[in-house]
């Protein structure tokens, strides 16, 4: 009886275990969560995230592989999250995709990422990420993405990404990167548009020589020159270098002479052109704050002007709010301020001084402003829920019928 009952005993306990191990998180679904500790989900996005879960293949924003159910993509754009990327991030090692664009992350981009060798696609513009790209980011080879626009990023942009050979698409503008830009590999095949924005930065891609790539020859240390030689031969050297120097410098001279000649003929055989040129080029001014707005300005005020009655959401004191829509589905609040009202320049300038200065969770964002011949516009972000004054109405309605019912 009693071999009995101890066979019964170890039959349970071995079926107990066994659901305890087939319950249990998987390895991603564990480094999930000590990156989502490292967040502030302010809208509870991530309440789905939970540790009792045996996989973590349904939760927001994951995607696995369907065999070995390893996650392959973290997909949480513009979902208003803060705090940094956790170095976790690393043991990711099946990751093919990482969209976490336009939201507040902030600190640095973990060199631990390298380590997701997989990695297809990394969007992780329009943040506050700070520091230098990881300088063996050129390990993911596979990498046919890479987006860290409008960002505060600085420092030299890594040789290594020249070994990406797959890359396709390359955005680093908006940022503050500074030095010559390598010019090998993939990054050779990349122009203007995926470096604007960087005023310290220099090369064959932004059209911008660097100082040390001018052509002059280099003054030779002391060390270098034979102790031999005599001091004929040295003067007859300094005679040639200071010579080398002193041509090179007249044909610059007449280059520019030439070249500021031409131009001078150029304008005045096309002055009244130019003239238009200059008003279209002056009529609008785009200004935004933080890198808040990684599209091309030429996009957005094309957006902006065509803008229409269709667009109208609603209207205020001081003008009419529209709904812009652009090419990538982004959406945006726009206002519209008419420069014929009297003191409207005031409201403008004192809108900008207040709201371009504060960054708080109960108040909409201003992304940027625009100047246009007849008007002037606020570009807020957009808020699907309706205006705080359908809201309130709503809210008031409702009341009045509970009132009227008792």
């Amino acid at each position: 009886m009693k071999m009995v009952l101890l066979w019964i005993f170890s039959v349970i306990s071995s079926v107990t275990l066994l659901s305890t191990c087939s319950l249990a998180l998987s390895e991603d679904g564990l480094t999930l969560l000590e990156i989502m500790s490292a967040w502030n989900d302010s809208r509870n996005i991530l309440t789905n995230w939970q540790a009792t879960d045996e996989s973590p293949c349904k939760w927001t924003g994951i995607s696995c592989h369907p065999q070995d159910q390893r996650v392959t993509s973290i997909n949480l754009p513009y979902m208003e999250l803060g705090g940094i990327i956790s170095p976790s991030i690393g043991k990711l090692s099946g990751l093919q995709r990482l969209a976490l664009h336009q939201n507040s992350l902030h600190g640095i981009i973990p060199y631990e990422i390298s380590n997701c060798t997989e990695l297809r696609a990394i969007y992780l513009m329009a943040n506050y990420l700070q520091g230098g790209i990881p300088a063996d980011i050129g390990n993911l080879s596979h990498l046919t993405i890479l987006d860290l626009s409008s960002n505060l990023l600085k420092g030299a942009i890594p040789s290594s990404i020249g070994r990406l050979t797959r890359l396709r698409h390359l955005n680093l503008s908006t940022n503050s990167f500074s030095g010559e830009i390598p010019d090998f590999g993939s990054l050779s095949t990349f122009g203007n548009n995926s470096f604007i924005g960087n005023s310290d930065l220099c090369g064959r891609q932004v059209h911008k020589p660097c100082r040390t790539s001018l052509g002059f020859p280099a003054v030779l240390p002391h060390a270098a020159i034979p102790p031999k030689r005599s001091s004929h031969y040295i003067k007859g050297l300094l005679i040639g270098v200071m010579s080398t120097m002193a041509i090179t410098l007249l044909v610059l001279l007449i280059f520019l002479w030439i070249c500021l000649v031409s131009k001078k003929e150029r304008a005045a055989k096309k002055y009244t052109e130019v003239k238009k040129q200059v008003d279209k080029e002056a009529s609008a001014k785009l200004i935004t704050f933080h890198g808040d707005l990684p599209y091309p300005s030429c996009e957005i005020i094309e957006k902006l002007e065509s803008l229409d009655e269709e667009d109208v959401v609603g209207s205020g004191g001081f003008g009419t709010v529209y709904r812009m829509v652009m090419n990538d589905c982004g959406t945006f609040a726009v206002k519209r301020i008419d420069r014929s009202r009297e003191g409207s320049d005031q409201v403008f300038e004192r809108e900008l001084e207040i709201l371009g200065s504060i960054n708080h969770i109960n108040l909409v964002n201003l992304r940027g402003y625009c100047r246009l011949p007849m008007s002037k516009l606020l570009i807020y972000d957009y808020l699907a829920m309706g205006s705080l004054d359908d809201f309130l109405h709503g809210i008031l309605l409702l009341c009045g019928v509970q009132y009227c019912g008792l």
